[in-house]
């Protein structure tokens, strides 16, 4: 480091060890919100239901919600004293290691994931919410590059809370039946239904380069365990914009189809040195990313659940040295294009 970036980091080292003691402090309070917070949600929850029963128990009810309300404003202190880190230091941190770099600690860019036409693929077709952090564009070799981590949400049904809802619905039935005979005949409803979850079920990191050379149509890369029979029937039922292709590459082909506008299109776009850095990237990360090729960009996205940048209110920060891992992580990013052999410039575009 140099010794700009080395006074930095010492100062904000200072600082950021300050924030860490509180943090560990409020922590401790933390521990006891946090399940109380979930047993008051299940208890408000069982409220409301029974309020359609039994009326009297409304003030109650308003009670805990206004209970619960107030123990949600406690945020997490580890969330806390990571956005410090986020808005604080890493910015600058980012500029150093790379002046090319900028850095926003929250949010992706929808239009180049929108570009990769990754959505449009039946594995993430049921995608009802998408997060991003850590989102960087800069150069890296005269490689026009943007990158950030990406989680995908989607619905599912929590089988527990719905057999629950069902299991409580099946105990106030009775209750129900002598309240509308001997009471008003309003009908009230005590079943819950099918109860869903909105969970994570895919995350990693997005990248989109610029290959310095236009070309007309696309070249996808889905491995083969990620595609649906919704992108298979489309195949058989539509007609077809894409060709499949094999590549000699025994370990791309055994894990991927790949889809081209045109087979010279493909062969020229995939050449085997590339492809051979894909393969070492994929078993350096232990991952198969989903890769796509169009109108002279690549993006890639590598399916992985790291989470970079992250804080840990147990170290202490005793100096700037404390930030080496963040610096090493910004290098890795550096990394992966270079592995991907982004950076001699194969093309040149005209």
């Amino acid at each position: 480091m140099d010794a700009e970036l080395t006074s930095f980091l010492n100062d904000q080292a200072v600082y950021l060890e300050k924030e860490r003691r509180k943090a560990v402090k409020f922590n401790r309070v933390y521990r006891i919100v946090k399940p109380l917070r979930t047993l008051l949600k299940g208890v408000l929850v069982f409220l409301v239901i029974l309020n359609f029963i039994i009326p009297i128990l409304i003030p109650l009810t308003i009670i805990v919600g206004v209970f619960y309300l107030l123990l949600l404003m406690f945020s997490n202190p580890t969330e806390v004293f990571e956005s410090r880190l986020k808005n604080r230091v890493l910015p600058t941190i980012f500029q150093k290691v790379n002046p090319n770099f900028s850095y926003s600690p929250y949010g992706y860019n929808g239009q180049t994931l929108k570009d990769s036409e990754f959505m449009d693929k039946g594995f993430f077709s049921n995608t009802i919410l998408i997060e991003g952090e850590d989102y960087v564009k800069g150069e890296i070799e005269n490689i026009a590059i943007e990158f950030f981590e990406i989680k995908f949400y989607r619905e599912e049904t929590n089988y527990t809370k719905t057999a629950g809802g069902c299991l409580l619905s099946i105990i106030l039935l009775p209750v129900e039946i002598i309240k509308n005979i001997f009471g008003d005949n309003i009908q009230d409803e005590i079943f819950v239904g099918v109860i869903k979850d909105t969970n994570v079920f895919f995350s990693g990191f997005f990248m989109q380069a610029d290959f310095h050379k236009e070309f007309n149509g696309k070249v996808l890369m889905i491995p083969k365990r990620n595609e649906r029979l919704k992108d298979k029937l489309h195949e058989i039922l539509v007609p077809k914009s894409l060709t499949k292709i094999p590549i000699e590459n025994p370990y791309i082909n055994d894990r991927y189809n790949i889809y081209a506008s045109n087979p010279q299109l493909g062969y020229y776009v995939l050449s085997p040195i590339l492809i051979d850095r894909i393969h070492v990237l994929s078993e350096n990360e232990k991952a198969l990313p989903i890769i796509s090729f169009i109108q002279g960009k690549m993006y890639l996205v590598i399916p992985w659940n790291k989470n970079f940048f992250s804080a840990n209110l147990n170290i202490k920060i005793e100096s700037g040295a404390y930030f080496r891992p963040y610096i090493n992580e910004i290098k890795s990013f550096e990394t992966i294009v270079k592995d991907l052999n982004l950076d001699t410039r194969i093309w040149t575009k005209v």
